[in-house]
């Protein structure tokens, strides 16, 4: 049974530091994601499957395009998101009204949503490859 999480935002009373914090996690995570990514395209690429399973070759290589389009689409624009944040943090501190500081957490907001929408994709990509990689690898 799979488990669906909807987003909810506890950015409104986060100081400076524990905003840094969290984009900085968000940007390793995107690293090790990107690596754990390039991984799967490896093992997509080896010859270690049945030769005798129906489009195999169109399915693995189904998974390899959406591996890269994942990251070079949206882990890359994703990632320029996230560093182009993590630089005007420090513009949270020149807020001196609550129009600024609601300006400035509704794009972080908006930003940490399109990071829960990434790992869910990227989540889901793994549901599925996993699967099929399973049941169709060499005995």
């Amino acid at each position: 049974m799979k488990t669906e999480l909807n987003y909810i935002s506890f950015s409104s009373n986060k100081s400076i530091e524990e905003l840094r914090y969290i984009l900085s996690n968000h940007i390793s995570n995107l690293e090790h994601i990107k690596v754990e990514l390039e991984f799967y395209n490896n093992l997509l690429d080896k010859p270690i499957y049945k030769p005798e399973v129906r489009n195999l070759f169109e399915k693995l290589d189904g998974f390899k395009n959406e591996i890269n389009l994942i990251i070079e689409k949206h882990m890359v624009f994703l990632n320029n998101q996230l560093y182009a944040h993590l630089n005007s943090v420090k513009n949270k501190i020149e807020c001196d009204d609550v129009a600024c500081d609601n300006f400035f957490i509704s794009e972080h907001e908006a930003l940490d949503l399109e990071v829960f929408n990434f790992y869910k994709e990227v989540n889901d990509l793994k549901s599925r490859l996993f699967p099929f990689v399973l049941s169709v690898l060499n005995d």
